[in-house]
């Protein structure tokens, strides 16, 4: 199922999209009309996921009545609603697992400060190389779930910026509590997949990097994380290491990427996520820009007012405008 948290008739609500994508199913009007009462399991996304399998069951089974029966009041047209960010996760853990994206924007980084003909000699003979840890456990910090936004709203450009940048990243929402989770486990932890935009402030990572702690500025402002446009749920996606990924802004298509090129699977990041600590059902991981998936590698950073879309193959698109302050 493709699972949306949206707005329709100034009601927020728990909806899933038909078959032909071409409507969205209020789950817990669906619901009244199959069961004949509604049911706190379907009152939210989180409240879903909370609720495991039964809860699944219950919204597979509604969805089902819906599209058979059509009940009035529980569907719309998808063009005729307000999508928002379709969870609100208790954490949210930000990795870094694509060794291809640390190595060009390290090499991007140079070429900016240093000047492009040091930039290509650099590159010439291979000055950044990753070190060994990189490969033995994926890196990761916390991020801010309070500045979570959905498909459509818009980012605001912070004051302390002249380089905005998008991160082209799969989000993994988890759907099982756990700790000190294996990673032949790690899998059945999880509740389905997203897109997600990790909005980055490139001027002042240099400063977060010689603090020696994790990045701070650049990360951390209202609006600077996008989610959406819904959760694939993970049925629908049985091999996530297999999925084309695209950056367009304003239209053009900036750059292209693929799971396929991660240094580390989910299940590793989940694992050492959960290492001596609780991971909570609704807990949000984002698995890091992926190579080629943001403008700090191509040296192109984003404007005012630019339209940025994240594609994702069996996912959707995710799209929000970067707006600046006059």
């Amino acid at each position: 199922m493709k699972l949306a948290t949206y707005e329709f008739n100034d009601k927020v609500r728990l909806g899933a999209l038909t078959t032909d994508m071409q409507s969205v199913v209020d789950l817990n009007e669906a619901c009244i009309a199959y069961r004949g009462e509604p049911s706190a399991t379907l009152s939210s996304m989180l409240a879903l996921i909370e609720s495991s399998d039964e809860g699944l069951a219950l919204a597979r089974e509604c969805l089902l009545y819906a599209e058979d029966h059509k009940p009035a009041g529980a569907m719309a047209d998808l063009s005729q609603v307000s999508l928002r960010a379709p969870l609100r996760p208790p954490r949210v853990l930000c990795f870094n697992v694509y060794a291809g994206h640390v190595k060009q924007a390290f090499e991007a980084g140079i070429t900016m400060r240093t000047g492009k003909a040091f930039g290509e000699f650099a590159k010439r003979i291979c000055l950044v190389r990753l070190p060994k840890s990189f490969y033995k456990r994926p890196l990761y910090y916390k991020g801010n779930n309070l500045s979570v936004i959905g498909p459509n709203d818009q980012v605001s450009w912070p004051c302390w910026t002249n380089q905005l940048d998008y991160e082209l990243e799969l989000g993994v929402v988890i759907g099982k509590a756990g700790k000190n989770i294996s990673a032949n486990d790690a899998m059945k932890h999880v509740f389905g997949f997203t897109c997600f935009n990790d909005f980055s402030a490139r001027d002042v990572r240099l400063g977060d990097l010689l603090s020696g702690v994790r990045p701070i500025t650049t990360k951390d402002f209202d609006t600077g994380n996008a989610i959406g446009p819904w959760i694939v749920t993970a049925d629908e996606i049985p091999d996530p290491y297999d999925l084309n990924m695209t950056v367009r802004v304003n239209g053009e298509v900036r750059s292209t990427s693929s799971t396929s090129l991660m240094s580390h699977p989910i299940q590793s990041m989940i694992a050492c996520a959960s290492e001596e600590e609780h991971i909570a059902q609704g807990e949000f991981i984002g698995t890091g820009a992926a190579t080629n998936g943001c403008g700090m590698e191509l040296m192109r950073f984003l404007e005012p007012d630019d339209f940025v879309e994240i594609e994702i193959d069996r996912i959707g698109v995710l799209r929000n405008q970067v707006v600046k302050a006059t």
